[in-house]
């Protein structure tokens, strides 16, 4: 029988060369014994000696070389800085030694930053920002950074011109969705366990939604700061796309910001015994009709809710779809001229002619420079109402439930980094988001619990459930609670290091 220590010095390229996206000769057979393992049962193994955190690397680099030239999730690797940090990180923290893969929109030190766009593939930033030191303190080792559409302007697309199209796991010839759609694949496809993400407007819901996979949106200003300077972002927050809640609950617990406006949870262990009265919007007015698959899962997730002993009332969505995106266009579209000015500055030409934008991008600017002073004046009038409707409704129900997003799933392809934006294409992105966007700028916590899978195409669905700003807890609870009745971690996509042709 061949030694774990002659596992794990076997060749990449053979895998490389097996790991072929051809599922007539695919059997339930893994890349490596590890591959069941969550982070913190990895981490387990280290810490009792069955591996080091050197070979805790070396296995999720045979990983990444096996299944990044189908997924594409990666974009820049880190592979010599995890094995110099594997030599010194306590096997008494939490995570280990575990190496995690971080979203390309965030500061590490020493480590490049590229947002996805040409424009930035020399930018190197100098120092961590405060988020990315809770996740080393926690014992993580940083392999490695992950694909997202240039500055995240694609939305449910992650593809770029810098690094291309990442591909879902699931269906090769659907979008892996975004703009975490790097780290949901990664994990998706087994690379990882955990990855990090960002969520600005549906960024760790939409690619865990369309992944299979449990992705959260904490609170506004809940976790550590993830700018330069040690700011919040008004919308954007930080945690983890993962396989099981545990995983996430313990990266939460570590990346906790201790000076924020809410007390600190620290480690959330599992289900509450409380039973909820869970809001159920099935359909957001002003929007399109939810796809038939879409909308038999979220009454399925309902189902399971009530036989859990939760009651379930019907809900209107705080927000019309139609009335949100008007003024979310109007207040924010115009914002993205400093990319423009940016490309201007190096390149001398404008941000159309100067070869390090993709179209998309440099059209999206040039739309959004049209918006007059008033218009944008109104849209933040109206953004201002947004928390309040939301708090509305959870003075009458303690979680909302709906759908993540309308469609069941999107073709990889149907945008492209060379795609020009118009009102139709916006229209589509506005569709994609019209459940998640508002939910950032209220400034709730939301999560995607992956509960259903389509039977005709074997698609996730996940189920969007949020809850006021504060109660991240009630929903971590909840999590562990669905993950009891109904099991996901196993449930591996078809491109996966669960799955390689014999």
């Amino acid at each position: 029988m061949i030694s774990r220590r002659q596992f794990l010095s076997t060749t990449t390229a053979a895998c490389a060369v097996a790991l072929v996206p051809n599922l007539s000769d695919a059997a339930p057979r893994a890349l490596d014994e590890f591959v069941d393992y969550d982070a913190l049962g990895m981490a387990g193994l280290i810490r009792d000696g069955s591996i080091s955190a050197t070979e805790a690397v070396e296995i999720t680099i045979r990983r990444i070389e096996a299944l990044e030239p189908i997924i594409n999730a990666v974009t820049t690797q880190t592979f010599e800085r995890a094995f110099e940090r594997a030599k010194s990180i306590p096997k008494t923290s939490t995570f280990a030694g575990m190496p995690i893969l971080i979203k390309d929109m965030i500061d590490v030190g020493g480590v490049r930053r590229t947002d996805g766009s040409r424009m930035m593939l020399t930018n190197i930033p100098t120092e961590n920002v405060p988020y990315i030191d809770g996740v080393e303190t926690a014992g993580m080792n940083i392999i490695g950074m992950t694909n997202v559409p240039e500055f995240a302007q694609m939305g449910v697309i992650t593809a770029n011109t810098a690094f291309g199209l990442t591909r879902n796991p699931w269906d090769l010839s659907k979008s892996a969705l975004g703009s975490s759609g790097g780290a949901a694949a990664a994990v998706a496809s087994g690379m990882v366990p955990l990855a990090h993400g960002t969520d600005g407007g549906g960024s760790n819901r939409l690619p865990t939604s369309a992944q299979g996979l449990f992705g959260i949106k904490p609170s506004r200003a809940r976790m550590l700061p993830g700018e330069a300077g040690g700011s919040h972002g008004p919308f954007k927050t930080n945690q983890a796309i993962s396989r099981t809640v545990r995983d996430s609950a313990a990266l939460y617990a570590h990346t906790e910001d201790p000076n924020g406006p809410f007390s600190a949870h620290g480690m959330i262990k599992g289900p509450s015994t409380r039973r909820l009265k869970i809001g159920f919007a099935p359909q957001i007015e002003g929007g399109i009709p939810v796809a038939p698959a879409v909308a038999a899962a979220q009454a399925n997730t309902a189902k399971l809710l009530e036989d859990l002993g939760h009651e379930v009332i019907e809900v209107s969505f705080p927000v019309r779809a139609d009335e949100f995106f008007a003024n979310y266009n109007g207040a924010f579209l115009g914002q993205f001229g400093i990319v423009a000015d940016q490309a201007r500055a190096i390149s001398g030409r404008d941000a159309a002619e100067s070869g390090l934008l993709d179209p998309f991008t440099a059209s999206l600017i040039a739309y959004g420079s049209g918006i007059p002073a008033d218009v944008q004046a109104r849209g933040l009038k109206y953004l201002e109402t947004v928390p309040t409707a939301y708090a509305t409704l959870f003075e009458t129900a303690d979680i909302l439930l709906s759908p993540v997003m309308p469609y069941l799933s999107i073709d990889g392809t149907h945008l492209t980094p060379q795609t020009r934006v118009n009102a139709a294409v916006l229209e589509f992105l506005q569709n994609g988001l019209s459940y998640t966007a508002p939910t950032n700028v209220a400034g709730n916590c939301a999560m995607s619990v992956p509960l259903n899978w389509d039977r005709a195409t074997g698609l996730p669905i996940g189920s969007m459930m949020q809850a006021a700003t504060g109660n991240d807890r009630m929903l971590y609870e909840l999590a562990y609670e669905l993950e009891e009745a109904r099991p996901w971690k196993d449930r591996w996509a078809p491109y996966s290091a669960r799955y390689i042709p014999v």
